[in-house]
């Protein structure tokens, strides 16, 4: 179904009534000159201007109604030169539009006279833009969150997981956390706390008793050596007493000789995970081999679904409550890109990039869609949105060969008088 034929513009109706008027004008001054050429030879100058006058507007307004469509209805070859030509001339445009203004070389020194980031920055900072990004997050929070829950989203949240620490030297990464923490002596403070926690469960009576009592059911063979009962439990008590007394010397003694070997302990440690090829391939087989449980991904599907929860229950707080917060972020992140250059000129030429390479990649695309469409486009209705935006300036055509008809006829008739 055709959509209704726009009205023509006021302004072209006043040209068209123009131009009209002048060629009326133009027959009416030759009738009138014709009847009165006997009595005055001025009224021959008079009535060849005005018929050449009419030449000049009937042949200019062939011309210019033979571009939209067939003059007086008749179907004369090579009229309605639009309609007729539209798909070619779809097909040139679209190709003149890719060749001459969707290129490199053309779009580059328009996009680096741009500066994306300062107007983003300046947009962002500006408390209504925050407010309203804010709350367009705060609405689309629930909605996005429901589709980031889905099985296939946590199984993809998953099996990325597993891949991206497949990837990740283990070894290496534990050798140089190893080394940052005994860089400063943590791993002592780390040791301290534990010894002190320790020393201080061992310490109490009914720990004992119950180490005593393990220990003692454990050294059955003390009785293949003229032990007794008692003697077992006793010496047991005493193994007890001095692991727990070593433990407390340990921690009250930061020069003790324990704590030396481990500082060795650690140092070789650090040593092989980072450069011993052993250590490494155990590490990675150990990683491996976790990896590979099939049930490996339940932690991680859970873990994402307890995040999205805890997001959701963010989002259902009171309206106001997220979308400010948003809106603080989004100013933070505004005035950022403000106060630095540097990285404000970063974003620009990344953005630059971008739009360049999605130009090229899009160029043919867009130079088909423009085709597609003008050849989907009805002809008629074609032609007549072209008339009413360009049929104004050529109306003036019109009035023109009406002018220069009248003075070119006016010419040649005092040139013949002249000659004869």
């Amino acid at each position: 179904m055709k959509s209704p034929s726009p009205r023509p513009p006021a302004s072209l109706a006043r040209m068209k009534a123009l131009a009209l008027g002048l060629l009326l004008f133009a027959a009416l001054v030759y009738v009138l000159a014709t009847l009165l050429g006997p009595r005055h030879l001025a009224w021959g100058y008079v009535a060849a201007a005005a018929e050449a006058a009419m030449v000049g507007a009937l042949a200019d307004w062939f011309a210019v109604v033979a571009l939209f469509r067939h003059p007086l209805g008749l179907p004369i070859p090579h009229t309605a030169i639009i309609a007729a030509n539209k798909d070619r001339l779809g097909a040139q445009l679209a190709r003149f539009l890719g060749e001459h203004f969707l290129t490199a070389e053309h779009v580059r020194p328009t996009l680096a006279r741009w500066d994306l980031s300062l107007e983003a920055g300046q947009w962002l900072t500006r408390p209504e833009s925050a407010q309203r990004v804010g709350e367009w997050l705060r609405q689309a929070t629930p909605a996005i969150l429901s589709a980031l829950d889905q099985a296939p989203v946590r199984q993809w949240v998953a099996r990325l997981a597993q891949r991206l620490l497949r990837e990740v030297d283990l070894s290496a990464l534990g050798g140089q956390a190893l080394g940052a923490l005994t860089e400063h002596g943590h791993h002592q403070q780390w040791l301290n706390g534990l010894l002190q926690q320790l020393s201080s469960w061992a310490g109490q009576d009914a720990v004992q008793e119950r180490l005593t009592d393990a220990i003692a059911r454990e050294l059955k063979e003390l009785k293949y050596v003229g032990l007794d009962q008692v003697a077992a439990r006793l010496a047991t008590r005493k193994l007890v007493a001095a692991l727990t007394r070593t433990l407390a010397e340990v921690a009250q003694d930061p020069d003790h000789e324990l704590r030396h070997r481990f500082d060795g302990w650690m140092a070789d440690a650090i040593e092989r995970l980072q450069h011993d090829a052993d250590w490494r391939a155990r590490v990675a087989l150990w990683r491996d081999a976790w990896l590979a449980q099939p049930a490996w991904s339940a932690p991680i599907e859970a873990w994402w679904r307890a995040l999205l929860g805890h997001l959701s229950e963010e989002a259902m707080k009171p309206e106001t409550a997220l979308a400010e917060r948003i809106a603080g972020v989004v100013q933070t992140v505004g005035q950022q890109l403000l106060a630095d250059e540097a990285l404000r000129g970063w974003i620009n030429a990344q953005a630059q990039h971008v739009l360049l390479r999605a130009l090229d990649g899009s160029r043919e695309s867009i130079v088909g869609f423009v085709a597609q469409r003008v050849q989907a486009w009805d002809a008629q209705e074609m032609s007549r949105v072209l008339e009413n935006n360009i049929g104004r300036d050529l109306q003036f055509i019109r009035i023109n060969g009406t002018l220069v008809g009248a003075l070119v006829g006016l010419v040649l008739h005092a040139l013949t008088q002249l000659v004869l």
